[in-house]
């Protein structure tokens, strides 16, 4: 169950308002739970099979997954938070849980042989591996390889309470949306970084946006329009047309999750018991490039071996860091009423 918020009511008619319970269904939760694990999957799959088509799918699949990270965390603290108390619950909830796949890769990464005692890990270690990226910097470290997401993520969650605000009204929503998409394009054309950075922090503005008003629109609407960016996507490079990329990425991006917020995907229980893997993304996106495996010599068989360990590698992980978590914290809480 989703915790029930509690906001501010505002006296202009076009704020943001108190969030109900009823605000996040379950019906929106197995949504994007459901999406958020075929995202990381698929992010996985095309750093497997690398320079293919599959770069179109990868992007979505980032531009969905930063959507939803905030998605709900709009929707449910809405445009007034405690900033002190929210960064801490997000410090508890992620980085306990980061820290603890780190240590898993240093140490398999050491068995290894790899470099690790290098300045780089300690940027790693701290989350920061997109810096290095950014900055153009060569990584001279195992560690880190693809983690700039992870650094975006946590920028987003420091700047939450900001954007919140900036997005307290529809007609600011809005301009964020659309000024925010301008110039994310104009980004991606112009600073190339090697990775979809202006695109996917783009994502995250728009699930601040999307999620602070949660505007509702036919589903078929949002499914058509998808399916014709993505559509026109496809058939543009097919035919070596690029052109067009940046804009259509963005909106296919944006239109995917649209559609998931109002969308009943169907009873299917495959669709659950993916979902249950929600749970495990943070880990399945950390570990998976230290876990690819080549044993049999075969491309798929290998990528299916690849995948299993990665996935029951990531929910040992993140079991063992759920229980250190409750454990470290509750006694943290103790100290404070004791205190």
């Amino acid at each position: 169950m989703m915790p029930s918020p509690t906001l501010v009511e505002s006296n202009e008619s076009d704020v943001v308002k108190p969030v109900a319970a009823s605000a996040i269904t379950p019906s929106l939760s197995r949504n994007f739970s459901f999406a958020k694990v075929m995202a990381i999957l698929t992010v996985v799959t095309g750093h497997w099979y690398t320079g293919t088509i599959l770069w179109i799918p990868v992007t979505f699949g980032l531009l969905v997954f930063a959507f939803s990270s905030v998605y709900f965390t709009s929707a449910i603290y809405g445009e007034r938070v405690d900033r002190e108390r929210f960064w801490r619950k997000k410090i508890e909830r992620l980085g306990l849980r980061f820290w603890v796949v780190m240590l898993f890769i240093v140490v398999l990464e050491g068995m290894r042989g790899n470099t690790i005692w290098h300045w780089h890990s300690l940027v790693h270690l701290a989350g920061l591996s997109g810096v290095l990226n950014w900055m153009h910097v060569k990584n001279e470290s195992v560690l880190g390889n693809g983690l700039w997401f992870f650094t975006l993520l946590l920028l987003f969650y420091l700047s939450y309470p900001y954007l919140a605000q900036a997005a307290r009204t529809k007609r600011s929503a809005a301009v964020l949306l659309g000024g925010g998409v301008i110039l994310a394009v104009y980004l991606a054309e112009n600073i190339k970084v090697g990775h979809e950075l202006w695109l996917t922090a783009y994502a995250f503005v728009a699930g601040v946006a999307w999620g602070a008003h949660r505007p509702r629109l036919p589903a078929t609407w949002a499914l058509a329009l998808t399916l014709s960016l993505w559509g026109a996507l496809l058939v543009l490079n097919l035919m070596g047309i690029k052109l067009l990329n940046t804009v259509l990425l963005a909106a296919g991006g944006l239109s995917v999750a649209v559609w998931l917020t109002v969308v009943q995907l169907p009873q299917w229980s495959v669709i659950d018991h993916i979902a249950v893997l929600d749970r495990y993304v943070l880990e399945i996106f950390l570990v998976h490039m230290c876990l690819f495996i080549k044993p049999t010599g075969h491309w798929i068989a290998d990528f299916l071996l690849s995948l299993c360990l990665i996935v029951v590698v990531s929910v040992v992980l993140g079991r063992l860091a759920d229980r250190l978590s409750a454990r470290v914290f509750r006694e943290r809480r103790g100290d404070r009423q004791a205190a």
